[in-house]
């Protein structure tokens, strides 16, 4: 059985199995037809707009499911009634407005998109509860990506730990925590103010896909500028860690590209297929919450909320026939990061431990 992972302690949601057909729908309920590879987690994503929400399709179909790991194609799953979210924490489904039980707090799911009333949230909230935003601010802003390798990553520079005591050369540190203040080199051209917020980054190693070679670029940190020198002198305070801040690291003022709405991915049909260029951290088995970056060739675009599936290529069967197995299903990930050179996503679920540079990225959900 091919499973799941999830965040903090959430059970593993089982892709569907082969089963019979449950009992006939009730009236007035939106219902959905299970199909080979849904489980609730993508479920709860498409018509609640949470993917983390899937314990209350689970409640609101307990008669037809007795294991949440199991969920049969052919099953027809209540998830709304009338196109309106009609599920809370305490209650399982509604079966429609004119129920004599009491009613829970509805509103409706959204702008129409390509006739897809029913997987679009924007500004609203479910069950009392205000929806989150599609990507964290904090995984746009640790996220590392590519630039051309030719490229130059100018900007100002990490110089020194700022102590007003007469130390030894012995004892100053190369490297910097979090609250620390250092002293810094603006980049140049720029006029801070005290309060002003520079992102620290790092050059990462040279990646090649193909005959395209670029070089990745590390976020290490912030730091928000205390005090001005003269000329391109200034004191700043560390505010925020990705990694180990060192002298020589560079600071380039913050990206302000606003965090995403509620508004989520439109599936997608036999989407683009790209490649995974690299996988952040160097660890040996990458699981939840690593960083990938999908190269993006010439004329390919990305938005941050995208999702891709991660493709494994299928084994050998025969020796020198040709005959392969189909691509195994080896994770999802959300992008949160995008450049002229890739999109970075972060691992949200997988199947299997096995990601790597080099394997397909296929488009499954666009933001619209």
């Amino acid at each position: 059985m091919t499973l799941v992972l999830f965040l903090g302690f959430l059970p593993t949601i089982a892709r569907a199995q082969q089963g019979d057909s449950p009992p006939s729908p009730k009236a007035g309920t939106v219902l959905h037809t299970v199909r080979p590879g849904d489980t609730l987690f993508d479920i709860a994503r498409r018509y609640l707009g949470n993917p983390f929400r899937w314990p209350e399709l689970f409640r609101a179909n307990s008669s037809q499911i007795a294991n949440a790991n199991l969920i049969f194609p052919g099953q027809k799953l209540h998830v709304g009634a009338d196109g309106r979210p009609t599920f809370s924490p305490d209650m399982g489904a509604v079966a429609g407005p004119d129920t004599a039980a009491t009613p829970t707090r509805a509103v409706p799911l959204g702008r129409s998109i390509a006739g897809q009333s029913m997987s679009v949230l924007e500004n609203s909230t479910l069950t009392g509860r205000t929806l989150r935003p599609t990507v964290r601010q904090g995984e746009m802003a640790a996220a590392p990506f590519l630039i051309p390798s030719r490229s130059r990553l100018t900007g100002g520079e990490l110089v020194a730990r700022a102590d007003p005591t007469v130390v030894s050369a012995a004892t100053l540190r190369d490297q910097f925590l979090l609250f620390d203040e250092v002293d810094v080199l603006l980049p140049p051209g720029i006029r801070a103010t005290a309060g002003q917020k520079f992102g620290v980054y790092q050059l990462g190693p040279e990646v090649r896909y193909g005959p395209v070679r670029s070089r990745v670029v590390r976020p290490a940190g912030v730091v928000q500028v205390v005090a001005l020198g003269t000329g391109r002198a200034a004191r700043a305070r560390v505010t925020a860690m990705y990694g180990n801040l060192k002298r020589g690291d560079i600071l380039v003022p913050m990206d302000s590209t606003p965090s995403p709405g509620t508004v989520r991915p439109q599936e997608v049909t036999d989407g683009p297929v790209y490649e995974v260029a690299y996988v952040a951290g160097g660890v040996v088995l990458p699981t939840l919450q690593s960083y990938v970056v999908i190269a993006l060739p010439k004329g390919a675009t990305s938005r941050v909320g995208d999702i891709f599936e991660l493709l494994s290529d299928g084994s050998a069967l025969t020796h020198g026939r040709g005959d392969t197995a189909p691509a195994n299903d080896v994770a999802q990930a959300s992008v949160v990061k995008v450049t002229s050179e890739g999109a970075t996503a972060v691992i949200f679920g997988h199947q299997q431990p096995a990601v790597r540079a080099g394997m397909r990225a296929r488009l499954i959900s666009r933001m619209p």
